[in-house]
């Protein structure tokens, strides 16, 4: 997430080689639109399935067990099973080198599971019990978050300024 006003998200997406655009980064540029799904360590497989180099002609989701349903403001469909799915229009791409880059969107409509929602007036999330999975370096490395911890920021008055 790189901003709050207006909600903005950023995903890496690289390429095969340059010149040839993986599906995802094609279909975002073609469509304009994308849903960014979060992944939970109960559909960890079905996101690695996901990211097998298929035909573009093969359902992916289909192979990954995975359930596509509408969304509500963009084309593309949002996976189902994900625990939180934001539905974003094409902001830009910031081309990274010959093979990479960094597509940020705004949100324009999330999906959280009803059982995840503590308080939806306030809007505040049961995080621990998302379960999600961050993807680091390589292929193949990933961390879960269930290892978390609440640290308040400190105001002004709560720091003394140092003494010269």
């Amino acid at each position: 997430v790189f901003s709050g006003d207006p909600p903005v998200v950023g995903v890496g997406v690289g390429s095969r080689e340059p010149g040839r655009l993986k599906d995802t980064r094609a279909n975002i540029e073609a469509v304009g639109e994308f849903v960014v799904n979060l992944v939970s360590e109960d559909n960890a497989r079905g996101m690695n399935v996901t990211a097998v180099d298929f035909p573009p002609q093969v359902d992916e989701l289909g192979e990954a067990g995975l359930t596509a349903v509408p969304s509500a403001k963009v084309r593309p469909p949002r996976i189902a099973e994900s625990p939180v799915a934001m539905e974003c229009k094409l902001m830009q791409v910031v081309k990274l080198g010959t093979t990479n880059a960094l597509v940020l969107g705004e949100v324009v409509a999330m999906h959280i599971h009803d059982r995840l929602v503590l308080d939806p007036a306030k809007f505040y999330v049961d995080t621990p019990n998302l379960k999600l999975l961050a993807r680091l370096h390589g292929s193949g490395w990933y961390a879960r978050t269930s290892d978390l911890f609440e640290m308040p920021r400190l105001s002004l008055d709560e720091v003394s300024p140092a003494q010269g």
